[in-house]
């Protein structure tokens, strides 16, 4: 089962909206420790730098920060805060031991007006700690330590704590957004798509001209309408001569036609009557009338093609027309019982020769494809809208096909039976054409029964 290219596009951004936010939430677990250790050490300089006064006093100097109207992210570690100097005893120094060493990498700090202060960080087996070295104002020698392990579970923990609580009330609205961003996405790429299908189902399929310009609405899109294009005119090249054809060959045939038909009418007067050569002779006839009626629906349909059949339209009383065909038919078909259902005063504003070619043609077609002692139904009903002009036969089984295909040209119902039945297929798709330009709808419906019904509509 193919799926649809717009679903396929809304997963497509759906699913990479998810991924960006995702990937964003791993970029700040990623990046977001790295930032707050950085602020962390310039506060914790600028703090010592601002209350290092105080110091040894380890009270005085977080009190001092307390008392600090500096925003700072530090506010909230003061309480863990590690201060060690060298007049500690050995257990109050026993945290502070491995920075009174030599090996300790103490770098001083730039850009401060305090130029004693030194910045450090070392690992110990308990934590990982950042230092800063001071001499205050008794010249002892003290350090400021913070546990960057201590702070990041604590900095982690204020922000699962944040981040769940708000999840509930942030997560819909993101989803939302998401969705909306997803839907916007999804319009602006199917807009040009749209565009050329509006474009292209103007096409007219006989003359192959579009009504609406095809354009590309980006340059993406240029090969494709360039493509469909290039079709367009080489179809309407390959139709064109194809109706030229079919034209062209249609009148030159009528003159030799014509001139054989006479000749041939000409030897059955002089042939003796009865015999076998008259009969073959007017078999003869008979094969050119077929040929003669074959070349005038070519013609006919060539002009269709080309939009060159163009009724004269004048008002008709359609009632009195199929009565008429009621009455002739039931006069010269005593084969075939033919009843009719007619309401009376139908007018309808037609060509009057073609109307009368295609109800021949409906009528020659129930005759030929009709059962032993058969029948034909007319029918002829109007409401408020339009009428319905029902010619309805039974006939042997037809195939499944049939409803779907019994309007194109050269079309059989069953070959096997058509061998003994004049015509090509041709009367039914003339039908059809007249019916287009008189702007009716023609339709064939074949019941359970094998009852066949061929229904005229005017749509307008």
């Amino acid at each position: 089962m193919k799926l649809s290219f717009k679903l396929v596009l809304f997963i497509n951004v759906f699913i990479s909206a998810v991924v960006i936010i995702i990937a964003n939430r791993f970029a700040i677990n990623i990046f977001l420790p790295l930032q707050i250790k950085e602020q962390l050490k310039i506060e914790l300089i600028a703090y010592v730098e601002e209350c290092g006064e105080f110091l040894p006093d380890k009270e005085g100097f977080q009190s001092c920060i307390r008392s600090s109207k500096k925003m700072s992210l530090i506010k909230g570690f003061t309480g863990r805060y590690v201060v060690c100097s060298e007049k500690m005893n050995v257990v109050e120094n026993a945290i502070c031991t491995p920075f009174f060493s030599k090996e300790v990498p103490w770098s001083p700090v730039q850009n401060i007006s305090n130029k004693e202060i030194q910045y450090a960080e070392i690992e110990t087996r308990e934590s990982q700690w950042m230092a800063a070295n001071f001499y205050g104002s008794t010249k002892e020698r003290t350090f400021v330590l913070l546990s960057l392990d201590e702070v990041s579970l604590e900095v982690s923990r204020m922000l699962r704590a944040y981040r769940d609580k708000n999840t509930v009330y942030v997560l819909p609205i993101i989803l939302l957004l998401i969705f909306m961003m997803t839907w916007h996405i999804f319009n602006v790429a199917m807009r040009p798509i749209r565009e050329i299908n509006k474009s292209i189902t103007t096409l007219d399929l006989k003359t192959f001209e579009i009504k609406t310009a095809l354009v590309a609405p980006y340059k993406e899109f240029l090969n494709i309408v360039d493509s469909f294009e290039s079709l367009r005119m080489r179809l309407i090249q390959s139709f064109e001569k194809a109706r030229r054809f079919a034209s062209d060959a249609s009148h030159e045939l009528r003159t030799p036609l014509t001139i054989l038909r006479g000749n041939a009418e000409a030897l059955i007067k002089d042939l003796a009557n009865g015999s076998d050569e008259q009969i073959r002779m007017q078999m003869v006839v008979s094969e050119i009338d077929r040929l003669v009626t074959i070349t005038q629906k070519l013609l006919w349909l060539s002009r269709a093609d080309a939009n060159k059949l163009q009724p004269v339209f004048q008002e008709i009383n359609l009632s009195d027309v199929m009565g008429q065909w009621v009455l002739d038919a039931q006069t010269f078909n005593t084969n075939i019982k033919v009843t009719g259902e007619i309401q009376p005063k139908v007018m309808w504003k037609c060509d009057p020769d073609l109307i009368h070619q295609l109800i021949g043609n409906l009528y020659d077609n129930a005759v030929k494809y009709n059962v032993a002692k058969g029948w034909i139904h007319f029918q002829l009903r109007q409401d408020d809208h339009r009428f319905y002009l029902s010619i309805e036969n039974p006939s042997s089984p037809l195939p499944a096909d049939f409803e779907q295909q019994a309007f194109d040209r050269f079309y059989r119902a069953d070959d096997a039976r058509s061998r003994s039945i004049d015509g090509l297929g041709l009367g039914l798709s003339l039908c059809q054409e007249i019916a287009a330009v008189h702007e009716a709808r023609l339709d064939v419906e074949v019941s359970d029964d094998e009852i066949v019904i061929f229904t005229l509509t005017n749509i307008t």
